[in-house]
């Protein structure tokens, strides 16, 4: 065959075919065969019935066709052969002539991956040390949730409906626990039901300024009604609220404040497995170094993979962004079903149909499925692979950690299942591919200073093997992900 290739944007590529004449001859040998076995004619058995009468009978063009058919299979497949190309979604074929053969097909091709000066990427380490003030801070907020809430002292006395004099409830003030009713109103029209015994904290809920200015300036038993005004241009809102102007009915039912215990060895036994407030501390700075450490690794390989992508030159073909599109698709519905919400009922919610939807997520994953395709080449030019002997090795280090849990012959014989080898396949070379991209882009320093480091008695390499045990990992694309050991994203 003659064959000239053009690529195309988008990374296509357009193929003009031309059949040589003895592959048309060869072809039509083919359709003859083909024809003649499916054809009965008077006077004739099937399949005996010569060429000749099946022309006059049907017409040439029955054997044209039929030949055509099998050149355009047999010369696309060829073409792709002969100039190494991987199609990722379906052909467009352009007929110019039947006779010789001569066809132009337009094909999305597997991307070229141009992976650029990555090795020249470079990041500075990221701080992960942890001061007094984020274990005060933690420390607070351990002691506001373990704290009880308790009615207020009373702003004086008031006259009560029969003359008799009562104890007036103070004004509510940040920190406090209110209850609630409200209604809310766009032109005198309900624009949703009314809210009955709402509980929030003022100051820690989330409430609009203008709601918890005016919920302040009651007293128990009070009402309120004001009106709010969203801008148009207001990101901090929901984008269903900017623009209008809404007319709240607000009512102070009830008032608590918290009772704070003190901060001593007692609360630190009501709170932790620990016997000092020394100690309740001490493990409170562990936690939090602990997180940030890890918090400050993916930062820091979300900044190289970043700067890396920058550099790169990927041009994705459209078929292969929509099926990252359908995956993410797919992973929203498992994940909205795990909490019994359907897609159909998210869409409602969100006043979007389910094209709207994918546009909308059509960036991310055209992102994500760049990321993808870069780091894998990256990891083919840095020779990252993980070996039989690797996932071995990793087997029976769980296998060996199995024996400590409740079940532990339950507990091997996953850890031996081919699900957990292809898990610790999959995790073993992010990590090495992880580890190297990091060795590069800080020239063989590591990613976090000052980073929090396991005791000695715990063991790092591998998670240990239970049937509910969960597995969390940074993927290709610099995602985390947990995943917990029956298969479903936790």
């Amino acid at each position: 065959m003659k064959l000239t290739m053009e690529r195309l944007s988008e990374s296509r590529v357009q193929l003009e075919i031309t059949a040589e004449e003895e592959e048309s001859a060869e072809a039509m040998r083919r359709a003859v065969r083909k024809v003649g076995n499916q054809i009965t004619l008077p006077g004739f058995r099937k399949g005996k019935a010569p060429k000749a009468m099946i022309e006059r009978a049907y017409g040439p063009e029955v054997f044209q066709e039929e030949a055509n058919q099998f050149l355009m299979s047999d010369l696309y497949r060829q073409a792709l052969e002969r100039e190494d190309l991987v199609p990722v979604g379906d052909p467009s074929v352009d007929i110019g002539s039947t006779a010789p053969l001569t066809f132009t097909v337009t094909v999305p091709i597997y991307p070229t991956i141009d992976p650029g000066s990555y090795q020249e990427v470079r990041i500075e380490p990221i701080d992960a040390a942890v001061d007094d003030a984020a274990v005060d801070e933690l420390t607070e907020a351990l002691r506001k949730s373990h704290s009880p809430w308790i009615d207020p002292q009373g702003d004086g006395l008031q006259v009560g409906a029969g003359l008799e004099l009562t104890p007036k409830s103070r004004m509510p003030r940040d920190g406090d626990q209110i209850t609630i009713d409200y209604t809310v109103q766009e032109d005198e029209t309900a624009v949703e039901e009314p809210v009955v015994d709402a509980v929030f904290v003022l100051g820690e809920s989330g409430l609009l300024d203008a709601i918890e200015d005016a919920i302040k300036g009651l007293r128990v038993g009070e009402t309120t009604g004001f009106s709010v005004p969203f801008a148009e241009n207001d990101e901090t809102i929901d984008d269903s609220l900017r623009g209008k102007n809404l007319s709240y009915s607000v009512t102070l039912k009830g008032l608590k404040e918290r009772d704070l215990l003190p901060l001593d060895d007692d609360f630190a036994k009501t709170v932790g497995e620990v016997n000092t407030l020394a100690e309740l501390r001490q493990s409170l700075r562990e936690e939090l170094h602990q997180a940030r450490t890890a918090e400050a690794r993916r930062e820091a390989l979300a900044q190289v993979i970043e700067k890396m992508a920058a550099g790169a030159t990927i041009e994705l073909p459209e078929p292969m962004i929509d099926r990252a599109v359908e995956d993410d698709l797919r992973r929203l519905r498992g994940r909205l079903a795990q909490q019994g919400v359907p897609l159909e009922g998210y869409l409602r919610a969100t006043e979007q149909s389910e094209d709207e939807l994918r546009v909308e997520m059509r960036p991310d994953a055209a992102e994500r499925l760049r990321n993808s395709l870069l780091l894998r080449t990256i990891a083919e030019q840095e020779g990252i692979a993980v070996g039989d002997d690797d996932v071995d090795a990793a087997v029976e280090r769980m296998t060996i950690a199995a024996e400590k849990t409740d079940r532990p012959e339950r507990a091997a014989s996953f850890a031996r299942s081919e699900y957990v080898r292809d898990l610790l396949q999959s995790q073993l070379f992010e990590r090495q591919l992880t580890e190297r991209l990091i060795e590069i882009a800080t020239a063989g320093r590591d990613a976090v200073i000052n980073a929090w480091t396991p005791p000695d008695d715990v063991s790092t390499s591998e998670t240990a093997v239970s049937p509910v045990a969960e597995t969390t990992t940074v993927d290709a694309d610099g995602e985390v992900t947990t995943m917990s050991n029956d298969g479903e994203d936790a």
